[in-house]
């Protein structure tokens, strides 16, 4: 079973609910704050990539892609100030 980018957008989003133990009151992406709709979209480019491909060129162009634990730290600090304090 395929999914849609917007299925796999929402689940992105479901995750970060599940991650910042925030958003529960919000049922859709498009409802969410600004960041978090980036992070979303972040994730989906992040999770998109062929994760064998090591680096990549284009004429004088080059990126060089690391091995990351979890999220990628641009997206963690832009759903971090919405973490909620767990005791």
């Amino acid at each position: 079973m395929t999914l849609t980018t917007e299925q796999l957008r929402q689940a992105y989003f479901e995750a970060i609910k599940e991650y910042t133990y925030n958003f529960h009151n919000i049922k859709h992406i498009d409802d969410a704050p600004l960041t978090i709709r980036l992070a979303v979209d972040k994730m989906a480019s992040f999770f998109a990539r062929d994760g064998s491909i090591q680096s990549e060129s284009i004429s004088d162009l080059s990126l060089t892609f690391k091995d990351v634990d979890g999220l990628p730290q641009d997206i963690v600090s832009l759903i971090a100030p919405y973490c909620a304090v767990r005791f």
